[in-house]
């Protein structure tokens, strides 16, 4: 067997180990999670989602004008800026937290942690009435069906 058979080798047993452990995810119609209440009550974002365990983040949707590799580097630093924020339900029909293709979202992505986790993620801008000027409301959802959302504080200097 040459060098080269044996690294395909290795490459496909590769893929098939990591095919085996995958499970496919619902985040679109999991539900409204655990029955009794918000599941994540009294918790921040880093609790439920612990920033730097996010391993990838798969980009769906971004109404920006930057590049995907500044829309990605801003999402990992608002979620990190927000990583002490509480969750709390939505203000809206619980139903609606994770709105994907909705007209008012400006980022929809999918987020993989290193532990397997997997959480749908919507972004907008936030109601300057009600919460933060400039700053941002997201909603997580996980493959669980809990959810969840919280603010995002305005980028310093911006």
């Amino acid at each position: 067997m040459t060098v080269g058979s044996a690294s395909r080798w290795m490459a496909l047993l590769g893929m098939v180990s990591g095919s085996a452990a995958a499970a496919d995810v619902d985040l679109a119609k999991g539900g409204t999670g655990p029955a009794g209440g918000f599941a994540w009550e009294g918790q921040t974002l880093s609790q439920v989602l612990p920033v730097d365990d996010i391993e990838r983040i798969v980009l769906l949707k971004a109404v920006t004008s930057a590049p995907a590799s500044l829309d990605l580097r801003n999402l990992r630093r608002m979620l990190g800026d927000a990583a002490h924020a509480p969750l709390h339900r939505a203000d809206d029909d619980a139903r609606a937290l994770l709105q994907w293709g909705g007209h008012d979202t400006i980022w929809e992505a999918v987020l993989l942690t290193r532990t397997g986790g997997v959480f749908g993620l919507v972004v907008r801008a936030d109601d300057e009435t009600e919460h933060m000027a400039g700053g941002h409301r997201a909603c997580l959802a996980d493959e669980r069906g809990r959810r969840g959302c919280f603010g995002i504080p305005p980028a310093p200097g911006g």
